[in-house]
């Protein structure tokens, strides 16, 4: 452990967090703090962050516009603690988005040094993607070894203090007959595992060719329906139409001469890719695999979808309310929990929702600031994918296309749930592998042509910080704070509503 703190290999530390990425292993007892290892374990490979800074191998990360966007969100969420009426409320979030920039940094990191890294780290990850999807699965339709689950070793792997709330007056919609979380106590937040894992498959096997890779993916893709998640279910059949719409209608590939020279084109070069192309394809496709949904789906999903829906709606209107009343500043950490109380007794609902969509819930937390720093972070993780479509090999154009798909999944879940920029706590490692591709393979090196990316074996790991778990996901989904007690509290899961 303390090796990989004082500098051993980006690969062995990239390994190690993806391995952790859906287990977490809380090993605390119930009634002290949930601290999953990911947490021990970054905080002891933090010091290689200053040592990778000394060496300069971050220069260049450090000039990308969406690294500069991550990092500015850091310093906006520490500013609004000063602001904040429960400054304790932001702690998780900081961290967390504190754990995403240097797992994206460490996996920038990992790339350089292994060009082949995706395939040396399939049999790290991918197996628990397989077991999520098995036992979302076996839970839907075997309600009562879900419940012995639970009861049993949950604990381990959801958090003590977690699955103790779950049976101690604050259930999470897993209890639904109609919906299954595996390993997640929210069956919006398995959903959104399972697709971004699914679509993020799919982008690992175009470059390494592994096919149990992609029937992975295609598992966990079709265990989607099985969570329960109404907005998953209706994903997880538009982005792949839209993906394979794109690839379809896309710019061909330049035409070759026998030679194998290609052809000049004085109008436009064949095969070059613009971002007209990009998000033009992506909403026209994406409308046409809504059709899909709505045509294929049963009248009573339709209905649920809708009052789902309606039921946010309820909701968003507190932060409309408080937006006109002071747009600068926001309502800080914990100001939501505050001012909804009044809110929700006015309007029949439940007194402790949270936001429930990831725009408003940056305003609301971070003011002015956090909400265009948020819709920066999602616009320019979209245009990283651009360099590639333009310059990359058949295997990586793919590549950048579901990475797309990856983003754009989390950014539109991420607009009816209890979400951060990066979905959930454990997407992060997948997520920032993503990015990482897209920033190695187009926009970090086309931005630093002056100075050569040296491969260093020796360069240390760049570590995630943080690790609190932060439960997300449907109208049900809890508030969390930055320490789970043996008890409920303000803003867990209580009466549904939809």
């Amino acid at each position: 452990m303390w090796a990989i703190a004082a500098g051993s290999s980006p690969r062995t530390a990239a390994c190690l967090v993806l391995f952790l990425a859906l287990p977490q292993f809380y090993l605390m007892p119930e009634g002290s703090t949930d601290i999953a290892a990911t947490t021990v374990i970054t905080a002891l490979l933090v010091p290689g962050v200053l040592l990778a800074a000394r060496r300069g191998s971050g220069v260049a990360l450090l000039r990308l516009g969406l690294f500069r966007v991550l990092v500015a969100l850091l310093v906006v969420r520490l500013l609004a603690l000063t602001w904040s009426p429960d400054p304790r409320a932001g702690m998780p979030l900081i961290a967390l988005v504190g754990q995403f920039v240097v797992t994206l940094a460490l996996m920038v990191q990992a790339i350089r040094q292994d060009p082949e890294l995706p395939r040396r780290l399939a049999r790290w990850y991918w197996p628990w993607v397989l077991l999520e999807a098995v036992l979302v699965l076996t839970f839907r339709f075997l309600p009562d070894v879900e419940d012995a689950f639970l009861r049993s070793v949950g604990g381990i792997f959801i958090g003590q203090n977690t699955v103790a709330a779950l049976f101690g007056g604050s259930p999470n919609n897993v209890f639904d007959p109609a919906k299954s979380g595996g390993l997640f106590v929210n069956a919006n937040v398995a959903g959104l595992f399972l697709g971004v894992n699914a679509v993020a498959a799919f982008a690992m096997a175009a470059v390494t060719h592994a096919r149990w890779v992609r029937v992975v993916g295609l598992i966990a893709l079709a265990a989607v329906p099985f969570t329960g998640s109404k907005s998953a279910t209706v994903l997880a059949v538009t982005l792949p139409t839209a993906v394979l719409a794109v690839r379809r209608l896309g710019p061909r590939a330049a035409r070759t001469t026998p030679t194998g020279v290609a052809r000049r084109n004085t109008r436009r070069r064949p095969g070059t890719w613009t971002q007209g192309h990009l998000w033009v394809g992506l909403t026209a496709a994406g409308a046409l695999g809504a059709v899909v949904v709505l045509l294929t789906a049963d009248f009573g999903f339709v209905q649920a979808l809708a009052k789902s829906f309606g039921d946010r709606t309820a909701i968003w209107g507190f932060g409309a309310e408080a937006f006109l009343r002071d747009p600068v500043l926001g309502l800080g950490y914990g100001g939501w929990d505050a001012g909804f109380d009044a809110y929700a007794r006015e309007h029949g609902i439940y007194r402790s929702f949270p936001p429930h969509n990831v725009l408003l819930s940056a305003w609301a937390a971070t003011g002015l600031a956090g909400l265009v720093l948020t819709v920066a972070f999602f616009t320019l993780a979209l245009r990283l994918a651009l360099p590639v479509l333009t310059g990359g090999n058949q295997g990586r154009r793919v590549l950048a296309l579901w990475a797309a798909a990856a983003v754009g999944w989390t950014l539109i879940h991420g607009l009816g749930d209890n979400t951060d920029i990066f979905g959930d706590i454990h997407l992060i490692p997948i997520l920032s592998l993503l990015l990482a591709h897209l920033i190695v393979g187009g926009g970090e090196e086309s931005n630093d042509h002056a100075h050569a990316h040296r491969r260093d074996p020796a360069s240390p790991a760049v570590p995630a910080v943080g690790g609190l778990y932060r439960e997300s996901g449907d109208i049900t989904a809890q508030l969390p704070t930055v320490v789970r007690g043996p008890g409920p509290g303000p803003g867990h899961a209580g009466d549904r509503v939809g």
